[in-house]
């Protein structure tokens, strides 16, 4: 499946981030998020990079922790990369 949004978030966002995906699924947004598509056995870091690829949207949960993490960073910087819009 082709997701629409990818959700970035830091680990301790992570219930704000599953109810944003929940809303944008309910309102029929298909989500991308972490570790929940993430397939047993695959590469994590190799996961999120082709799930962005293949997002229309990055959508960022912006807090003190996401600004201090290095894994949303590059997150942020492979969706502006491959001009992948992001929505804070």
């Amino acid at each position: 499946m082709t997701a629409h949004a990818f959700i970035s978030h830091a680990s301790q966002d992570r219930s704000v981030a599953e109810s944003v995906c929940a809303f944008l699924e309910g309102k029929g947004v298909p989500c991308w998020i972490a570790p929940r598509d993430i397939k047993a056995g695959a590469l994590y870091a190799e996961a999120i990079v082709r799930a962005i690829a293949s997002s229309r949207v990055l959508v960022l949960v912006l807090s003190e922790h996401s600004n201090r993490s290095r894994q949303v960073a590059r997150e942020v910087e492979r969706a502006a990369n491959i001009e992948v819009p992001i929505l804070p």
